[in-house]
């Protein structure tokens, strides 16, 4: 059975280095900001934020090295 093309960039991202780190970020940041909210706990919820967008800006990093999503490389090229 042969994958698409966009599938087999999928599971090469996912074998990425890089995508540890940013699931740990992004899943500490949303669970930091959820135990937070929870516990009545601002500055905790607050502090936790700052993790979303570093785990988000190394998920995009990955998606990019690979070429998945909207970071695909297309057929046309620029003038």
């Amino acid at each position: 059975m042969r994958l698409s093309q966009s599938t087999t960039g999928v599971l090469t991202a996912l074998r990425s280095r890089l995508l540890v780190p940013a699931a740990v970020a992004f899943g500490a940041g949303v669970g930091g900001v959820a135990f937070g909210l929870s516990h009545d706990d601002v500055v905790t919820a607050l502090g936790a934020l700052l993790f979303v967008p570093s785990g988000l800006l190394l998920l995009g990093i990955v998606a990019k090295r690979h070429g998945v999503g909207p970071f695909a490389s297309s057929g046309r090229r620029p003038n």
